[in-house]
């Protein structure tokens, strides 16, 4: 009896595991098309197949995009009148005068079609993820799923424009140039602009505090005295809520600096100098040999007709 109660524990455990296991498999799962059966009874079946957003998540007080790829999972019935509605989360809005409701008509088996609309954020945006909730219409089915897009800004700045050169001539001048934003709703003390090559600093020019929502262009002029190919990094340093001093990286190129032309003919003639100089003159010391005495064999025969 007692083994039977332990084999039959054994097997109830096994089903609740399997049940578990299922219903975190649903969680994850994306969108899918329904069964041939289940087709031919419900209807063609839209889903979200794909979506993007400028700089791969939402930062609080800037614009963004969001792209996204309406299909047709169904494999023999055409979506009807397709609409698609999206509802957003606190603290974003279409751009103005824009509505976020697309009417996508009839969609083929198979076949998708794009929707992109511009959104405007708020400042106030504090959490890590917002969801956009779509709904999906069509004359035979109304389908809904959640988009959960990833929110926040990593950095207090957000960078607008870069300018870093890629090419120069030795000792000659460099420039380079950054426009960067301030996010969030806190001042951003001790603000510096920084350039290096390679591991040598060659601008650290300080900025201070920056306002939120500040915009700021930063400008600094170098020279590089080695040729060749180096690494030109520019930096954003600050100093945090705790007092810590960061910084964030605003761009990075490489750069072939090349030698200057009159350094080259400079190296040039030095080499052939040195060519010349390498021995001694043989032709030259025979033609000065012969000339002597060519000039003794006529002062002989001189003072001999004398």
């Amino acid at each position: 009896m007692k083994r039977k109660s332990k084999l039959f524990a054994i097997l109830l455990s096994l089903l609740m595991f399997t049940i578990s296991g299922n219903a975190y498999a649903s969680n994850i799962q994306t969108e899918e098309a329904p069964d041939e059966v289940e087709e031919e009874i419900s209807g063609a079946y839209l889903i979200v197949e794909s979506y993007s957003i400028t700089n791969e998540r939402i930062i609080p007080g800037e614009p963004f995009e969001l792209a996204m790829v309406i299909k047709n999972a169904s494999t023999s019935i055409k979506a009807k009148n397709a609409l698609v509605d999206i509802s957003e989360p606190s603290g974003v809005a279409p751009e103005y005068g824009k509505v976020s409701e697309f009417y996508l008509g009839d969609i083929e088996p198979g076949s998708s079609k794009t929707i992109r609309l511009k959104y405007d954020t708020w400042t106030s945006i504090t959490t890590d993820t917002l969801d956009f909730t779509v709904l999906i219409v069509t004359e035979d089915k109304t389908h809904t799923t959640t988009l959960r897009i990833p929110a926040g800004a990593e950095n207090p700045f957000v960078i607008l424009s870069s300018d870093i050169p890629t090419s120069g001539k030795q000792g000659e001048s460099l420039s380079t140039s950054l426009t960067f934003k301030v996010l969030g709703e806190d001042n951003i003390k001790d603000v510096a602009y920084i350039v290096r090559v390679d591991d040598e600093e060659k601008v650290n020019s300080s900025i201070g505090i920056m306002k939120p929502g500040a915009t700021k262009t930063s400008a600094a002029a170098f020279s590089v005295s080695d040729a060749g190919k180096h690494t030109i990094k520019v930096l954003l340093r600050y100093t945090d809520e705790t007092g810590q001093m960061l910084y964030m990286d605003a761009g990075q190129e490489t750069v072939t600096i090349e030698k200057k032309a009159n350094q080259q003919n400079l190296s040039e003639d030095s080499t052939d100098i040195k060519k010349n100089d390498s021995g001694p003159n043989y032709i030259g010391m025979g033609a000065l040999a012969a000339v002597i005495v060519l000039l003794f064999f006529t002062a002989v025969l001189i003072l001999k007709k004398k």
